[in-house]
């Protein structure tokens, strides 16, 4: 058994968001294999498997982690499952799974939320916060909102329209 903990990504960091598992509970994982996302206040990165096996997640998407946290593990001793059992035991897993709780975010200014990413750019660039549309969970500003409202000033989402049709 292995510690899956947050690496260090640089001098001034001391705190990451655990944005996704890119890998499910009880997966299979294969060494060197992409397992989660993190993000930093300046960059988003992935986390890869340093070890094949079945990966026990510790951390929750939406957590606030330090340097060296640890974010999960992987079962090293465990036999790789057979390939017919793999999606059987995943869909379990999903249907027990509990709702994820709400992400910590970044309150930009006036309620409005965005991650540490989203939240420096909009202040870098002096985006008005309200003119972006939110994707992320609960109404959240992603980095790609932000990004997307710099590249395209001025539009406007027309009423009805959601984060899965961003783009017309």
């Amino acid at each position: 058994m292995i510690e899956i903990k947050v690496p260090t990504v640089g001098e001034s960091i001391n705190e990451v968001t655990l944005l996704k598992w890119t890998k499910k509970e009880g997966e299979w994982v294969e060494r060197d294999e992409v397992i989660a996302e993190l993000e930093s206040e300046k960059a988003t990165f992935e986390v890869n498997a340093e070890k094949a096996g079945i990966l026990i997640i510790v951390g929750k998407e939406g957590d606030t982690l330090n340097i060296g946290d640890v974010l999960g593990k992987i079962d090293t001793d465990a036999a790789k499952p057979a390939a017919a059992e793999a999606p059987v035991s995943t869909k379990e897993k999903e249907v027990a799974k509990p709702v994820a709780n709400e992400a910590p975010v970044t309150v930009v200014s006036n309620d409005i939320k965005a991650t540490p990413v989203a939240s420096a750019i909009i202040a870098d660039k002096k985006v008005d916060a309200k003119l972006i549309t939110p994707s992320g969970t609960g109404g959240k500003i992603m980095k790609q909102d932000v990004l997307e409202a710099i590249a395209n000033p001025g539009k406007k989402p027309f009423a009805g329209e959601t984060a899965l049709f961003g783009r017309n």
